[in-house]
């Protein structure tokens, strides 16, 4: 079920193979099957970056505790800090970054997933909003860490593989903080 709502800070998603719109990029030595791989995984993190930047924001200004309001400013600075590393990483090897296609059930599925976390997270105030951001972090980040191991373990790219691995390690210790957030706000409240 984790791996399911993995629609959020890094979001979300992880689909093991979502099909893109756009072509490979020509020009390049990797044929279009070595180039797919790294570019369908490089894309979904670009949309889970995108998303998890917005959430963050809306977070930084919504939310009731300082705690969370200052997590949420971090994850927007560290997300495009990454995202734009994920880019750079993506032009230099010339993989394409395409917008997630809904006219695939993966696409779809992580779209739709995506809009429905914003929905919830944009109708909720104070304690509410709070715990579900935390919450919603909490889940997306661990499929987050999932996603990234496995393709990193299937990445021939070094530049990409180097990527994956530094992102996981982020990623963890983001999900450390996260939880140490939520001790420190609920306790053992739900």
């Amino acid at each position: 079920m984790v791996l399911k709502r993995l629609a959020v800070m890094f979001i979300p998603l992880f689909v093991s193979a979502v099909a893109f719109a756009a072509p490979p990029v020509s020009g390049r030595a990797d044929s279009p099957e070595t180039a797919a791989k790294p570019s369908e995984t490089l894309s979904v993190l670009h949309a889970v970056s995108q998303w998890a930047s917005t959430l963050s924001d809306m977070a930084a200004k919504r939310a009731k505790s300082d705690l969370v309001k200052d997590y949420a400013r971090t994850m927007a600075t560290t997300n495009a800090n990454a995202d734009a590393k994920l880019r750079s990483i993506a032009d230099k090897n010339g993989f394409a970054i395409a917008p997630l296609d809904p006219q695939t059930e993966e696409g779809k599925s992580l779209i739709d997933r995506m809009k429905a976390e914003t929905v919830l997270l944009g109708s909720l105030q104070g304690d509410a909003f709070d715990k579900e951001y935390m919450t919603l972090v909490t889940n997306t980040q661990q499929s987050v860490i999932h996603f990234l191991e496995a393709n990193k373990a299937s990445a021939q790219n070094q530049d990409v593989k180097q990527f994956l691995g530094e992102m996981s390690t982020t990623v963890q210790n983001r999900l450390k903080t996260a939880q140490d957030v939520m001790a420190k706000i609920y306790g053992n409240n739900i």
